[in-house]
Order: structure tokens, then C-alpha cells, then sequence
């Protein structure tokens, strides 16, 4: 009897002693950090939807479009399911009624709710972690012809900017939404503003750019661009997003060009892609320019006008594919062929793609590019320029035209 009450004790102890520590382990999950977030993180999402129904109204498909940086932000991947579950339930769709911008990981969560039949936006920020809760929100009417109407109503609008009223996202918030509205914002361009994280038109630029080049040099089964974007602005990320050119698999080059050179080579460079053919074996580089004098003269912005007005502007104007043709926008400089060991140098740091070229020589001078019939008549005018008229008395000219691949081409002019 002693033995099996001993054995009964013991039994006892041992469950006692488990049932301590699955609760002493139970409690310190709840301080494990994101252990909290994904307890809280449903009633954190409803927080934030009902919070935008209470200032627009119901959230439907019809009118709705959400932009926000969650995922980016570190850890608030935690929201995502509960985030699309109250999307879902409200019938709204990837394509059309949202976009999710590209954020930095040290960034605050923000949600901005636009409502196309009203103009009006609710943005909501939110912190989590300890303790989860919408920090802060403001519902505006960000529509664009309300707010560009007169000195009045661009005065108060541009004293929201100045106090940031949208904590910093005034202009990417007011000119994406307002672009959707239009029912014109082609989808694969909004795909280039997620990595971009904003609307302007050094991104619609970039957007005019890719579709010229894929037009004239289609990107088919084993052909790829590599680009040098060069001189840099914010084209770049179409080129990223479009093409999957990151600078880590080596298909973008970014580097800057002085305002001499930029001078030189003129027609407003932009860069240069190499467009590669595996099939054909063949690589050229294709230099392009894109001019913005022509975007400002068209778009219909006024030269006092604020940023957030005449960028807006020159973005509606650059959606329209029917001003691509544009003279001028868009210009061909120069299509050379090179081979890989052009490309490698191309790729050099310090290496400037527009001399390496002949495009530009060292001293800042551009070599300009011309058609084949008119290169022997400036390669003669350019030496009498130096020496005077040249004769058969005092001339004699050394050349190696006929050995350089396909330079035979230029005998009948010579």
C-alpha cells in the first residue's frame, strides 16, 4: 500500500509540475514579439477599414482604390492575411483597386482609401508591436480640378503639402489617385509606380522609353537589353520592374553625365541599351534621348505653377500613347554595333558608355553620329577644316578603310 501511494504522489507532482510550465510558457509567448502582432493583427485591419468606411462611406470595387506600403515596413507581413480578408470580403480586386508601394523597412505602415466619385481620401498610419493601433488619420478631397481651380484653392493645398498632411506622401498620394480616376492609368505602368512608390514624369518617361524600344526592338525569344542609364533620374525603376534589369544580374548601369556633356552629345540623352540577339549573334547599342522641353510645351502647365500641378500635368500627358509619336520626344541618336568586348569596357567603372562609343571624345566634344552617305563627305570636310583645300599637289591620305569589318561599305563614297 506504501508503495503504490508513493506511486500515486509522484503522478501527481508530475502533472502539477507540467501544467506550472505549459502556463509559465503560454505567458511568455504573449511577450514574444510578433507572437502579439499576429494575436491582435485581425482586429488591427478591421480598426483600419471601418476607420475609412466611418469618412467615405462603403468601400466597393465601383470607386476604391487603396495604396499602401504594407510589407515593407519590418514585420508587418504579420497583417497581410488579415489585410486581403477584409479586402476580399468587400469584393475589391488586385488589379484595380489596389497598390502596393515599396518602402523602406524603418518606414511607418500607411493606408490611403480613395473614393473617385467623391475626390475624397482617408489616411490612416498605424504602429504595432507592443501595442497596436491606428496613430494617425485625416480624411482630404485631394480631387485634382478642385484643388488646382484657382489661387485659393492651390494656396490651401499647398499649405497641407507644407505641413504634411499625408505625413510626406502628399504628391504620390493626390497624383496616383488621381491618374487612376482618369480610367486611363495603364496597369504595367502602375506596376512600375509599386517599386517607384510615387507618379512623376521622370517614371512616365522611362515608361515611353521601354515601350519605344520594345516596339523597335521587340524583346523576343533570346533577345535582352542591358542598359545604361546615363544620364540617371527616376526612369530607372520602369527599366527594373519592366525588364527585371537589376543592377545586381547585371542587366542596369546608372552613372550621371555633366551638364557640358549632356551639352555635347545633345538631343537630351537618356541612355543607352544594348540590345542583344543570341539567335542573330548580334549586339547593338541604341542611344536614346528624350527631350522634356516638349513635354513642358505640351502638358498644359503654366510656368508658375506648383510641382504637384504641372508634374501632375506632364503625367496625363505622357499616358496618352497618342503623344508618343511626338517629334522630338523621343530620339534615336545613335545605333552602333559593337561586340562583347565594347560591352565589357561599357561596363568598366569609371568608364563612360558615350565615349567608349565614339560619341563623345574625353575632352567633353561630341563625335556625332551620321548616316553612312553623308560620313565620307564630313570625314574630308573635317580635314580641309585643319589643313585647307586639299589637292593632289601637297595631299596624301593613309587609311585603313576596306580592313575594319564592313567598312568596304564607305569605298564608293570615299
Amino acid at each position: 500500500m506504501i508503495g503504490r501511494r508513493g506511486c500515486t504522489n509522484k503522478k501527481i507532482k508530475t502533472k502539477i509540475t507540467s501544467f506550472v510550465f505549459l502556463t509559465v510558457l503560454v505567458f511568455s509567448l504573449c511577450f514574444i514579439p510578433g507572437m502579439a502582432a499576429e494575436t491582435d493583427s485581425s482586429e488591427l485591419m478591421a480598426q483600419v477599414f471601418a476607420a475609412a468606411e466611418s469618412n467615405l462611406g462603403n468601400i466597393g470595387p465601383e470607386n476604391t482604390l487603396i495604396i499602401t506600403d504594407l510589407g515593407s515596413p519590418a514585420e508587418s507581413y504579420v497583417f497581410l492575411d488579415n489585410f486581403y480578408s477584409e479586402f476580399n470580403g468587400r469584393n475589391l480586386k488586385y488589379t484595380d483597386n489596389l497598390l502596393v508601394v515599396q518602402n523602406a523597412r524603418n518606414a511607418p505602415l500607411w493606408f490611403a482609401f480613395f473614393d473617385k466619385a467623391s475626390g475624397k481620401c482617408a489616411y490612416i498610419e498605424v504602429t504595432y508591436g507592443d501595442e497596436e493601433k491606428i496613430s494617425y488619420q485625416v480624411t482630404e478631397n485631394i480631387n485634382f480640378n478642385g484643388l488646382s481651380k484657382n489661387k485659393k484653392s492651390i494656396e490651401a493645398w499647398n499649405q497641407k503639402v507644407n505641413s504634411a498632411v499625408f505625413k510626406g506622401h502628399e504628391f504620390a498620394i493626390l497624383t496616383i489617385s488621381n491618374a487612376w480616376a482618369t480610367g486611363n492609368l495603364d496597369y504595367e505602368l502602375m506596376q512600375c509606380l509599386e517599386i517607384h512608390n510615387h507618379f512623376c514624369p521622370g517614371v512616365s518617361s522611362g515608361f515611353v522609353l521601354a515601350n519605344w524600344m520594345e516596339e523597335n526592338y521587340p524583346l523576343k525569344e533570346g533577345v535582352s537589353y542591358t542598359v545604361f542609364s546615363c544620364p540617371n533620374w527616376c526612369k530607372e525603376d520602369v527599366f527594373v520592374k519592366r525588364w527585371d534589369a537589376t543592377p545586381g544580374k547585371g542587366g542596369i548601369f546608372v552613372s550621371a553625365l555633366t551638364d557640358e556633356e549632356i551639352e555635347a552629345i545633345g538631343n537630351s540623352p537618356a541612355g543607352i541599351f544594348v540590345v542583344t540577339d543570341k539567335n542573330a549573334g548580334t549586339m547593338k547599342a541604341v542611344a536614346l534621348g528624350f527631350d522634356f522641353d516638349v513635354v513642358n510645351a505640351k502638358c498644359g502647365a503654366k510656368k508658375d505653377d506648383p510641382a504637384w500641378i504641372s508634374k501632375y500635368l506632364a503625367d496625363l500627358w505622357l499616358m496618352d500613347r497618342g503623344n508618343w509619336d511626338e517629334e522630338g520626344l523621343v530620339t534615336e541618336i545613335a545605333v552602333i554595333d559593337i561586340d562583347k568586348d565594347t560591352l565589357g569596357e561599357m561596363k568598366r567603372a569609371g568608364s563612360n558608355p558615350y565615349e567608349v562609343l565614339g560619341l563623345l571624345n574625353s575632352n567633353g566634344n561630341v563625335n556625332p553620329p551620321v548616316e553612312d552617305k553623308e560620313l565620307m563627305d564630313q570625314v574630308f570636310s573635317a580635314a580641309e577644316a585643319e589643313l585647307g583645300t586639299l589637292g593632289p599637289e601637297n595631299t596624301f591620305i593613309m587609311t585603313d578603310i576596306g580592313s575594319p569589318a564592313e567598312s568596304d561599305f564607305f569605298l564608293r563614297n570615299s
